[in-house]
């Protein structure tokens, strides 16, 4: 392999990667609302007010897995749960907003790609 495959190679491998994390229906949004201050497991659901409670629960333990959010138990009476982002999570604040940059700039009714189902 040439150095400018190898090259291309490791670049679209970490885009990839970075479509990983980011490329599902939920996980932006997610880790968009938990830019905002760690929440519960009952308040990230009334700000994604229409995911199913085990979608939640599966982007929530793969984030956690790729270490991109922190899980956190709190004992307090009765002890509960928190989620926040960790520094890697943070690091994706940029691009979320460049995203959402994005989609202002080319969304309306008629070009509305989530909407078609595109």
């Amino acid at each position: 392999m040439s150095s400018s495959q190898n090259e291309f190679h490791r670049k679209t491998t970490s885009g990839f990667n970075a479509t990983f994390v980011l490329g599902d229906k939920w996980s932006p949004c997610l880790l968009f609302a938990l830019t905002q201050q760690p929440m519960r497991f009952n308040q990230l659901q009334e700000h994604l007010y229409n995911i199913n409670p085990r979608t939640l629960s599966q982007r929530l333990m793969k984030l956690e897995s790729m270490g991109i959010i922190l899980k956190k138990t709190l004992s307090q009476n009765p002890p509960h749960t928190e989620y926040s982002l960790t520094e890697k999570g943070r690091e994706l604040i940029p691009i979320l907003k460049s995203m959402i940059k994005w989609g202002d700039k080319y969304s309306d009714v008629k070009n509305n790609f989530y909407w078609r189902g595109g």
